[in-house]
């Protein structure tokens, strides 16, 4: 049977949840665009860009955020039932959704701690987005492509159902870190490591920041850090057109023009979304996730921006809408305009957070692009 719930991590226990930390622990590339790539045009060139394409796991690998959570877990337990159960690699095996390669953070924190784990991941995305980066095997559980993030938590909950049973069996149970919902803060808090070093790169110096929406995390943890510790920052939200129902929650709430009033279409128009790719952007479709929400509903974002591509573009004039609506589109800052270059370095996501730099880098201001993915994971 499952041990009981003790509370007390031995000290071998915490030494080793120490050094997975330290091991753990990445820094960020801070660099303008014009440094890695010759012949940019003056605008584009002096983009900088806060680059985590190389830390594993992204964004959350910076400093592991999975690490911290699940020594929380094993401080705490779970309950099954009435019944309070440790959790430690004797007793659980641990899981995580994921749309994108934040499961390689969770993967290898799991690893390192002695855990047993499984990934849910939606079918039908790149096949690079379900391959460790150091080639390490790991139980992938595919769900539909059709339910897109809609079908995790279905999986998730529909494993953790099993627990009850597996108890009385003496099996493992299920358990999960639910990094970006019950253990949100944890995550912001480990996170904010990105901000701090952000500031240490960027100095004194007032500066626009342009950041994924996705499940909120990383514009929560780097924007309220970084305006937590200086005034003189301004954050942008981006996310794409072929969704678009963050922003319209955000135009709500601000008295802004709502989506249908400038497309002439509700969001995630089932024709634009055949053709989402900026997985990072808004990752979590049709999920309800806290993180979004705070970001969203505070006073975080100064200006959420939609961005789009040439297919998206070319499926929307399809749609047959009055001129103004295509004429709003073509506003847009679009990343398949970007020097082919870029696209052979950096994924859909990170091109969109440039291409919208070079909007406000017409103003004049110092503006940094969030780059998450390398372009092997769109491959």
């Amino acid at each position: 049977m499952p041990e009981k719930k003790t509370g007390i991590i031995s000290d071998q226990r915490s030494q080793l949840f120490k050094e997975t930390a330290e091991k753990l622990r990445f820094p960020i590339a801070f660099y303008p665009l014009g440094d890695l790539f010759e012949g940019l045009e003056p605008g584009l060139a002096e983009v900088l860009v806060l680059d985590v394409t190389g830390v594993p796991g992204c964004h959350y690998g910076v400093e592991n955020v999975f690490v911290p959570i699940i020594h929380n877990l094993e401080m705490n337990g779970i309950t099954v039932g009435n019944e309070q159960i440790a959790v430690n690699p004797t007793t659980s095996i641990l899981i995580e959704p994921s749309t994108g390669n934040g499961w390689v953070a969770f993967s290898d924190a799991a690893t390192m701690l002695g855990y047993d784990h499984l990934v849910i991941i939606p079918d039908g995305l790149p096949k690079a987005r379900y391959e460790h980066p150091q080639n390490r095997t790991v139980t992938i559980i595919k769900t539909p492509a059709e339910d897109y993030a809609i079908g995790l938590p279905r999986q998730l909950k529909s494993l953790i159902k099993q627990n009850p049973e597996r108890l009385v069996r003496g099996e493992k149970i299920f358990v999960s870190p639910d990094h970006a919902i019950g253990a949100a803060e944890i995550t912001l808090k480990t996170m904010s490591t990105l901000g701090y070093q952000l500031l240490q790169n960027t100095g004194n110096q007032p500066f626009r920041v342009i950041i994924s929406m996705g499940n909120g995390a990383s514009l929560c943890a780097l924007g309220e850090y970084v305006k937590r510790n200086t005034f003189q920052v301004k954050v942008v939200a981006t996310e794409s057109l072929a969704f678009g129902e963050g922003y319209d929650r955000f135009a709500l709430l601000k008295g802004l023009p709502r989506y249908i009033e400038l497309f002439g279409i509700a969001p995630a128009n089932k024709h634009l979304m055949r053709f989402f790719s900026a997985y990072g952007t808004n990752a979590p479709i049709g999920i309800e996730l806290p993180l979004q929400v705070r970001a969203i509903s505070g006073d975080l974002i100064d200006e959420y921006v939609l961005f789009t591509d040439d297919k998206v573009l070319e499926v929307f004039s399809q749609l047959n809408l009055p001129y103004q609506y295509f004429k709003n589109t073509k506003n847009l800052p679009n990343y398949s305009k970007l020097p082919q270059a870029l696209f052979e370095r950096y994924g859909n996501s990170t091109l969109a957070n440039i291409a919208t730099a070079l909007k406000y880098l017409k103003q004049g201001e110092l503006v940094i692009a969030m780059a998450y993915d390398g372009r092997e994971n769109y491959c």
